[in-house]
């Protein structure tokens, strides 16, 4: 906690075969407006079982937080990564 500024960090594992897929979604979360995206994926969301990033979507919509992950091999037998969240959110 800052003056002007919280910062959240979380550190999560991801399976390695899940690694691309989620650096594309946040290229594409990165890229397009996050309202429009919102609305898409709300609408994918209510037609499948997959992870949907509103969570990221709403803290950038409502919030006007900003994101970074950082992406780590932890280990290489099993194969592990460890995904680390930053978000700043200004106050």
């Amino acid at each position: 906690m800052h003056s002007q500024r919280l910062v959240f960090i979380a550190t999560n594992s991801i399976h390695p075969q899940a690694v691309e897929t989620f650096q594309i979604f946040i290229k594409e979360l990165l890229a397009c407006d996050p309202s429009e995206l919102y609305l898409q994926q709300l609408e994918q969301d209510s037609e499948s079982d997959n992870v949907s990033g509103l969570g990221l979507l709403t803290m950038m919509n409502d919030y006007f937080a900003k994101l970074g992950w950082k992406f780590e091999t932890v280990q290489t037998d099993p194969p592990a990564v460890a995904v680390t969240t930053m978000v700043h959110l200004s106050v």
